[in-house]
């Protein structure tokens, strides 16, 4: 992590070290635009991160806050959000 700010540097190591002793995090990639530098102070860290699991399949979630579901046209891609309500299947 070299062209990101310290600030999401840091966010994103903190937040990795505590998940960290749950999985075993082969690796993590920032993107999004805070790896472009075009964030603003409000925008959130995208880490997509591998994680290795006993059960042979790459599982790779994804993170959405409450009113984002409730408001998906505020969501950075509301057609994401769209295909996951058509298409998801609630466990």
């Amino acid at each position: 992590m070299s062209d990101i700010d310290r600030e999401t540097e840091g966010a994103v190591r903190r937040f990795l070290s505590l998940i960290a002793d749950r999985y075993d995090i082969a690796g993590a990639i920032i993107y999004g635009s805070r790896a472009r530098g075009t964030h603003r102070p409000e925008s959130d860290a995208d880490v997509a991160f591998d994680v290795l699991l006993e059960t042979g399949i790459l599982v790779s979630p994804l993170s959405v806050w409450l009113d984002e579901w409730e408001h998906p046209e505020d969501y950075p891609n509301p057609a994401l959000l769209q295909r996951i309500g058509r298409e998801g299947v609630r466990l």
